[in-house]
């Protein structure tokens, strides 16, 4: 078990990009093909999919990368003190996810899978913020400052993609939340 998780650590460390993005390409499309055949119950999406594991690995994977490894160690510094990890997990929950994360999800998904415009994608967040946000706000600052105190830097994007896993599940099918077809009044 130790080799692997070291040689993971090696593979993150010197391809930190490629890594991240296959790790997360497979958890997003995982874990929406979950969200579809478990919650949905239509046929499999294979553009939904491919969206969502694009988008995953992409952002989740590379983008977050950046912003959680570069960004935000430049920014409120590269110590794993409780101070320092406070204003990193403040960060990702009131600026990161309300403002970037999330305001590209949902015009990228809505868009790519068909529903509409990326426009009504930032409506339809607009819309759901208050809802999943606060599911965001009462799952991830305990685990982030755990990956901000605790974690190796080539650790923490593979730490968050697994917690993620469920994550993404209850986002995807969020996302795709509809209410059933009204019956028609006569049958």
């Amino acid at each position: 078990m130790w080799r692997v998780v070291e040689a993971y650590r090696g593979l993150s460390r010197s391809r930190p990009l490629s890594t991240a993005f296959v790790v997360t390409f497979a958890k997003g499309s995982a874990s929406d093909m979950i969200a579809q055949t478990s919650f949905d119950g239509r046929r499999f999406d294979f553009q939904r999919n491919l969206s969502f594991a694009f988008f995953s690995g992409a952002y989740l994977g590379i983008g977050q990368h950046y912003i959680y490894n570069v960004v935000f160690t430049r920014v409120l510094g590269s110590g794993r003190d409780l101070g320092t990890a406070t204003r990193k997990v403040a960060a990702d929950a009131f600026v990161h996810v309300p403002f970037v994360y999330l305001m590209l999800y949902y015009p990228f998904e809505h868009f790519a899978t068909g529903q509409g415009s990326p426009f009504q994608g930032l409506l339809k967040y607009k819309e759901e913020a208050p809802r999943v946000l606060t599911t965001y706000w009462m799952t991830w600052p305990p685990a982030h400052l755990i990956s901000f105190t605790v974690l190796p830097t080539e650790l923490r994007i593979s730490f968050i993609a697994g917690l993620s896993f469920l994550w993404l599940i209850y986002l995807s099918y969020a996302s795709h939340d509809r209410p059933p077809p009204k019956r028609d009044e006569a049958s």
